[in-house]
């Protein structure tokens, strides 16, 4: 949904065969990434339902309910399932902000105790 530019997004439960416009079971939330703050509003309800019912959500997806805590309440009741949610917990450079920081910062106390070592043997 939305316009090109200004992107908004429906949360659908939708079977598998269905294709990427195809059809749905049921809408359970929507996602505006070009709001400040970002609008992300999902039924929790409907969402851990589905979830419990056997829905597989994309990774994307995954993200959102993380972080809205649908999937925290999930992986009360299932803990065996975290297990399929590997992918939530690692993070890399390239998506963790505060990791480029530390590293800039890191590389920046670096350079400056390299330059108190060269004054200090000259």
């Amino acid at each position: 949904m939305g316009a090109k530019g200004a992107p908004f997004y429906r949360v659908v439960v939708a079977p598998s065969t269905a294709g990427r416009n195809g059809s749905f079971n049921e809408v359970i939330g929507t996602y505006n990434p070009t709001t400040q703050p970002k609008h992300l509003e999902i039924k929790n309800d409907r969402a851990l339902h589905w979830l419990l019912n056997g829905a597989q959500p994309t990774e994307t997806v995954a993200y959102l309910l993380k972080k809205v805590g649908v999937l925290d309440e999930y992986f009360g009741q299932r803990p065996k399932a975290r297990k399929d949610f590997a992918y939530l917990d690692k993070t890399t450079a390239a998506t963790s902000v505060s990791t480029a920081i530390d590293n800039e910062v890191t590389a920046k106390v670096a350079e400056a105790v390299a330059e108190e070592a060269v004054g200090e043997g000259a």
